[in-house]
């Protein structure tokens, strides 16, 4: 028994890591594709691991420990991101309208523009509100900074689940004591108004505002107001993720602080310098999409053009640690922090800067410099250099002058003035805060927002310590979190959703915030916060923000822009119909409130994208070059990377389940952070490889921990180490955002006493100090003796198949075309051909659909997004770390990513959205004794949920191991939040039933209805299913496979599409085009 329950890798993974078998996969492995460094083992052992791939059986919880651990979870935000099933709603009196609204209608949803921002940085959204409840949101295809597309980020899907925690705070408090809102009002107004000693009389001496970094036209003329009637106070800005490093590299190159945008559909040649661009910074959606279609427009004519690596970009990429943009690069080189400056010096030399160089560039690209430089240099004015976040001021100050070298600059790079409000150094801002807080100057202070006693740089740290130098302390934030707790008061902050704003794009486009539902708790805004420092300290947000676009117009020019109306069959903003109608600007038309409607129904006020502006390198910008870079002093040990998480950012959205159990792209762990190592390290440092165990909680993945010390400062917790393919040598990448204080009950990191899963993570913030805020080096690294169970589903539903995942260069693509067209073709014939089941004539025999999909491994950037938007849209339950760690979770639709080559420099990885296939052979009918998966009349893949009975054969039966079953009911019938949040056009699943992708049917039929009342067929792309619409690359076509004209047809018609697992002739309706990369001919390997 105990055999049968246990299997343990360690073996395997020493064997990969040992001496010898650094190139595991040229000679000893057949694989070409992998997912885990045990798969490429390839071991017999790991194979009968992959053949009990399900998850373990429904086995009852009778520790009583381990249960109400669970109960803890269950009536939190899990229940409330649609896990419960079933709910018994409360008794309710139907009452008609009176006078019905004119443009409400019953079961159907309305959209409403509004924004959300991080970083200051604003997402013009659509939100769908279905009787006044916000439910599901979109990207806004009229905003002029991504037009066209309703593409967003998880962070934006996800803060729709935010809304309805129950966990946010929901009064005032003060010294953790509930209190009116009245009453802070009275101490504020006493503490301005008080004779002689008042802040009135001193000028505002003494009061200190910290903000997160604002874009808010509003707000900021608010903070000026303040600053002007209190002269002596101050405007201090910071937060963790933040641009100071790009702010002083363009200091350094123009002398004046500039914002930097890109176009990339102009781009043939791309050189990162650290950036991920393609999944985290401000303009990521629009440049995605750009970069995405550039290479799709060559990628799907590539048979036909002879010059396809010419016309197609080409990406290389320079980096410390993998990145998303890195998995997409044609090439990729890893190299150090402390080597970066020294890369790009040697790179801008090439190009022809002048610089006094004398050390040589870093191993990984010696030799290759001059031909990454050639390849820029033969496409000048269509190139771009782009500096990351995390890169020292000294490489952005490089990447400015590099493009200039190459002519980019009004081509395909621009600058503006800065989007922020107040442009400042934040961690200056931060330090004179501190210096002022220790000097006993500030009596006052009102925190707006963020959490600085948490993630502030641990030199800087506002704690309790520092803090209670402080007279009086306010914070408003949407939780009680580490800084609430230390300050007098707490305001509870009103949500996004439910309050009025304003706040600038990534390309300067102011864009309105509006509430679609009245503030839950009744929280407040920094309007109101911030009003009580002015003499109509009552006035109302939307008045503030009404009033300031009355009194500022911006200039007006002619424009035009896009009108939404939604066919009302969709379900999704994206089915619309363009109407080209005048854009009018507040107070240019003769009705301002006209005009300001028009705003509030567009989303933005046209004409407020910053204009670009000319810039010139300064003579001696190059005299500072000869400074160390941040991070990069010459400390022996190992050098620390700092990043902010993928999934909970800096900490903000610890509380929030969609994205704590949502897959990291690159490691498909959940619920935790580690420290990534590259497996070189790892052997150095005598780390184990994580050693996985068909135990008690299914498929768990146990790693070695270490211990991390930086400056005398280590973190408390033992970090947990993992294997990152393609990681530097020596460098050690951990993340921001955990080890928090419980901020609610899906993130109580306070674990039971005999619990077996601990998580929360570790504090990286008590290592990052405010002049190593991205690298850092001299770091001393040492293993423990704990291990750690990670949930990660990097191994889970692991399929056994050829050709799972195609991508090839756009050279061996066209070597190959012929083989590959025949290859297609007979498998084509002999699929049908073997085939007992009569065909179905959808033509005929139905009403002429059959519903059908093509994803581009092409344009696939593996954001994530898809999983986060099919979650929203179809109330997909998440279960917890535990259940995560049996193979439980309830995803409809995965990404997989798949390495190739050896673990130590492999390409990729490679990303592969999974969902239903809707086969049209679907395995999974035939075996089901209920019929509850039956084949509809227009080739979906039905699931009839109140048939099923939970035999699970279909799961078994499934080779793409796409069904999810609910082995447990999760359920909160008392919680009214709980009601509010869920899509009332999709069934909530109870225990026992199995569920899985439904190709969005509820907006098919929603789409085929208003069809029917019009006398016309569904068109092409009025049915937006919610992966679809999110995608900032536009790599998912949805359509009717019936009609040789829809979109989703050509795509199929491409000699690159193929069908996943084609060979077992399930004849699958969601099918791929294979993925290519264009490699520079001249770098070889």
């Amino acid at each position: 028994m105990d055999k049968d329950r246990h299997i343990n890798f360690k073996l395997l993974r020493d064997r990969i890591l040992g001496a010898g078998s650094a190139d595991v996969s040229s000679a000893s492995s057949p694989k070409q594709y992998w997912r885990s460094l045990e798969e490429l083992a390839d071991s017999p052992i790991f194979e009968e691991f992959v053949q009990r791939e399900f998850p373990h059986a429904a086995e009852e919880w009778n520790d009583p420990v381990e249960r109400r651990t669970f109960l803890k979870l269950m009536g939190a935000s899990l229940a409330l991101a649609g896990l419960s099933g079933c709910v018994i709603q409360p008794p309710e009196k139907v009452i008609p309208y009176v006078k019905q609204p004119e443009e409400e209608t019953p079961g159907k949803g309305l959209f409403f523009a509004t924004a959300y921002s991080l970083g200051g940085i604003a997402t013009p959204l659509l939100v769908r509100s279905n009787e006044g409840r916000p439910t599901k949101v979109e990207g806004n295809p009229d905003h002029p900074s991504n037009p066209g597309a309703t593409a967003t980020d998880i962070f934006s899907q996800a803060s729709i689940l935010t809304l309805y925690d129950p966990d946010r705070s929901q009064t005032p408090l003060y010294r953790g004591e509930t209190r009116a809102w009245t009453t802070f009002v009275a101490e504020i107004r006493g503490l301005i108004e008080k004779e002689n000693d008042g802040l009135k009389a001193k000028k505002g001496a003494g009061l200190r505002f910290l903000t997160e970094t604002i874009t808010s036209p509003s707000v900021a003329a608010q903070m000026k107001q303040i600053l002007t009637d209190f002269p002596e106070a101050k405007w201090h800005q910071y937060e963790p993720v933040n641009r100071d490093n790009a702010r002083a590299g363009a200091v350094m190159a123009f002398g004046q602080p500039v914002n930097t945008t890109y176009d990339f559909s102009k781009a043939d040649r791309i050189l990162s310098l650290g950036s991920d661009f393609l999944s985290a910074m401000p303009g990521t959606l629009r440049y995605a999409r750009d970069y995405a279609a550039k290479r799709r427009n060559v990628a799907q004519a590539v048979s036909l053009r002879p010059d396809a690596a010419e016309q197609m970009s080409r990406l290389y990429v320079i980096e410390s640690t993998p990145t998303i943009t890195g998995a997409n690069a044609d090439h990729r080189f890893s190299v150090s922090p402390s080597q970066f400056q020294q890369t790009a010096q040697h790179m801008y030399y090439a190009i022809g800067g002048f610089l006094n160089i004398v050390s040589r560039p870093p191993l990984a690209l010696d030799g290759l410099i001059s031909q990454i430089i050639n390849d820029l240099s033969l496409h000048k004015g269509a190139s771009i250099v782009i500096p990351g976040r995390s890169a020292s001021p000294n490489i952005h100050a490089l990447a400015h002058a590099m493009n200039d070298k190459l002519g980019n600059v009004g081509k395909t790079v621009f600058y503006t003035d800065p989007i922020e409000a107040n442009s400042v150094d934040q961690t200056q801002s931060l330090r004179e805060l501190v210096t002022d807080i220790d000097a006993g100057k500030v009596e006052t202070l009102i925190i707006i927002g963020g959490n600085p006693a948490y993630n502030t740089p641990v030199d800087l740290r506002l704690d309790f310590n520092r803090l209670e130098k402080v007279k009086l302390r306010a914070h408003l934030n949407l939780y009680n979190n580490e800084t609430s707790e230390i300050c007098h008061w707490h305001i509870n902050a009103a949500h996004y959703l439910e309050s009025w704003g304003d706040a600038r794009a990534y390309d300067g486009t102011s864009s309105i915030v509006q509430p679609l539902i009245a503030p839950l708790y009744e929280g407040k805004t920094a309007y109101e916060v911030l009003a009580l420092f002015s003499d109509n300290y009552d006035q109302k947000p939307y008045d503030m923000v009404r009033n300031y676009w009355w009194a500022n117009p911006p200039v007006s020019q002619p424009t035009t822009t896009n009108v939404v109306r939604t066919i009302s069959g969709s379900g999704n903003p994206n089915a619309v119909l363009p109407v080209s109608t005048p854009s009018p600007t507040p107070n240019a038309a003769t009705d301002f409130e006209s005009s300001w409607r028009k705003c509030l129904h567009d989303g933005f006020i046209p004409n407020t994208a910053l204009p670009a502006k000319t810039v010139a390198l300064k003579s001696d910008w190059a005299a500072s070059l000869s400074q160390k870079a941040d991070g990069t002093s010459a400390y022996p040990g190992y050098e620390v990377v700092f990043r902010p998480d993928p999934s909970i950012y800096d900490g903000r959205f610890a509380n929030n389940g969609w994205l704590q159990e949502l897959p990291k792209p690159l490691t498909k762990i959940t619920w935790d952070n580690v420290a990534l190592v590259s497996p070189n390290t790892a052997k150095k440092l005598g780390l184990s490889a994580q050693a996985y165990e068909e135990g008690q909680h299914g498929r768990e993945a146990y790693v070695d921990t270490i211990k991390l010390t930086l400056r005398d400062r280590t973190i408390i917790k033992s970090v947990p180490a993992w294997i990152m393919p393609g990681q530097p040598d020596d460098v050690i990448t951990i993340h921001l955002g955990y080890g928090r204080k419980p901020v609610g009950r899906v993130w109580d990191t306070i674990p039971d006493p005999d619990s077996r899963l601990p998580q929360g993570g570790f504090n990286a913030y008590d290592v990052r100090f405010s002049n190593q805020q991205w690298s850092a080096t001299g770091a001393s690294v040492s293993k423990t003796a704990e291990r750690f169970l990670i949930a990660s589903t990097q191994a889970h539903f692991t399929m056994d198949g050829r050709d799972l995942l195609r991508a090839s260069s756009i050279e061996e693509y066209q070597h190959e075309r012929d083989r590959l067209a025949e290859e297609r073709k007979d498998q084509n014939k002999e699929n049908h051909d073997l085939s007992l089941y009569p065909d179905f004539d959808y033509k005929n025999q139905g009403n002429g659909y059959a519903w059908g999909m093509s994803i581009d491994l092409n344009s696939c950037v593996g954001c994530n997004a898809c999983m986060i938007a099919c979650q929203s849209e179809n109330n997909i339950p998440i279960v917890g770390k535990e259940q995560v760690a049996r193979s439980r979770e309830m995803h409809w639709i995965r990404v997989d990513a798949y390495f190739k080559g050896d673990e130590q420099k492999p390409e990729g990885p490679f990303f592969q959205p999974v969902p239903c296939m809707h086969c049209e052979n679907a395995p999974c009918e035939p075996v089901c004794p209920v019929h509850a998966t039956v084949h509809s009349s227009e080739g979906l893949n039905d699931m009839v949920y109140n048939r099923c009975v939970g035999t699970k054969y279909c799961s078994n039966n499934c080779p793409y191991k796409v069904r999810r079953f609910n082995f447990f009911l999760y359920q909160d019938w008392e919680t009214p939040t709980y009601q509010l949040m869920r899509n009332p056009d999709v069934s909530v699943r109870s225990r026992g039933v199995m569920e899985k992708c439904t190709y969005c049917v509820q907006r098919i039929q929603s789409a085929k209805i208003q069809s029917e009342i019009e006398g016309r067929p569904v068109r092409d792309g009025e049915i937006v299913t919610a992966c679809q619409s999110v995608c900032p690359t536009e790599a998912i076509v949805f359509g009717n496979i019936n009609d040789p004209n829809s979109k989703v047809s050509k795509m199929k018609a491409l000699e690159r599409d193929y069908s996943l697992l084609g060979e077992l002739n399930t004849r699958p309706r969601t099918t791929y085009l294979s993925a290519l990369r264009n490699p520079n001919p001249e770098i070889k390997g």
